[in-house]
């Protein structure tokens, strides 16, 4: 049995708050109209809310599964638990790997963000050197370290980016709404499932729960968490929707971006650079949660101090962006990411969570036997 976690490493319920809405809005609200739009037209932010739903849904389930664990236990316990050292181990290599993905799939997606829009000239591994030493930093501290950048990467681009966007108003065709209700169900579905990446992040907490004071009170942070984030992609998808029209999102790359180069400030001639400046503490804390969560796996697998860990991760990490640097590369990563994020968190932990159900009920009726 893992041993509880000392009370000085751990955080007051209510920044779950901010861990899980820091890690759910990511590069992805950049562009994240494109694939929706193409599904579902003007009836996208259907399925906006549609899958933010689901999100709610899959947290509560996760919450409960996570119940059935004594203090200080997470996923990688649970396996071990209920399936055993090795079967569980294999499990927990593969909870490894994705969050080992997710942290690279953001990472390169951001790069490509800042050569595009502002150094096209500058190398990638420029970039991933800078961001990998800061994430060595900042995780090296410690959970509470985490949580706070996560806190700072909330505030900042709510106050800064976030009003930013009200902006393209003024040019809005609110025809563009209508009809309401024109696409089938199959296809909002499909929507939605292409949306399912932007609301990833909270299975992140399948490894921070033991660092969670009284976590089962924690619950309510969390849905309040992505009900923010469903609210900010909800006013993102309905800003893009009256903005752009069906036909012109297609042939824009980040439509987000687009729309924050209408502001106009006397002394800022480009706009989007300050955004894609300030985007960056949006982004680091999804790399910094992600990268912390695998050297937790790791530590918990392998009984490998996770300061050991994290250098050896952060040079694979750096090494594999060598390999992932064209735009076609980073899209199929995406989309890897996307994938393997689904499985996880739509098909796996509600099967996890059928079989933990089945498996207690079993064991209190052996024990009730005479």
């Amino acid at each position: 049995m893992k041993q509880a976690i000392q009370e000085r490493f751990l955080i007051s319920p209510f920044l779950v708050f901010f861990v899980i809405h820091a890690t759910q809005v990511g590069v992805g609200a950049l562009n994240f109209q494109r694939p929706l739009m193409k599904e579902a037209g003007q009836d996208a932010w259907m399925a906006v809310l549609m899958a933010g739903l689901s999100a709610h849904v899959l947290i509560w389930l996760m919450y409960r599964l996570l119940s059935h664990l004594p203090s200080g236990g997470d996923l990688v316990s649970l396996h071990e638990q209920y399936f055993g050292r090795w079967i569980g181990g294999v499990l927990s290599l593969g909870l490894l790997f994705y969050y080992a993905l997710a942290a690279f799939m953001v990472l390169q997606s951001y790069i490509e963000v800042i050569k595009v829009w502002v150094f096209p000239l500058m190398g990638a591994w420029q970039f991933s050197l800078m961001f990998l030493l800061m994430t060595y930093y900042v995780v090296s501290g410690g959970f509470r370290v985490v949580v706070g950048l996560c806190v700072w990467g909330v505030v900042i681009p709510l106050l800064t980016i976030f009003p930013m966007v009200f902006f393209p108003l003024e040019y809005a065709q609110y025809r563009n709404l209508l009809p309401v209700f024109d696409h089938s169900f199959g296809q909002l579905a499909k929507a939605s499932k292409e949306m399912v990446l932007q609301y990833l992040g909270f299975e992140m907490l399948l490894m921070y729960y033991p660092f969670l004071k009284q976590a089962p009170s924690s619950q309510k942070w969390a849905h309040a968490a992505n009900a923010f984030t469903m609210f900010i992609y909800f006013v993102l998808i309905l800003i893009s929707i009256v903005f752009y029209n069906k036909e012109q999102i297609q042939h824009i790359t980040w439509p987000t971006l687009t729309m924050a180069k209408i502001p106009e400030v006397p002394f800022i001639e480009r706009m989007e650079y300050i955004v894609i400046s300030i985007y960056v503490l949006v982004v680091f804390p999804i790399i910094a949660v992600s990268i912390w969560a695998v050297t937790r796996v790791i530590k918990q697998l392998f009984a490998v101090q996770q300061r050991r860990s994290l250098p050896v991760l952060l040079a694979c990490l750096f090494v594999g962006g060598m390999f992932f640097q064209e735009k076609i590369h980073i899209e199929q990563l995406t989309e890897w990411t996307a994938k393997a994020g689904f499985y996880l968190v739509v098909v796996y932990v509600p099967l996890l969570y059928v079989y933990v159900w089945v498996a207690e009920k079993v064991k209190k009726a052996l024990q009730q036997k005479p």
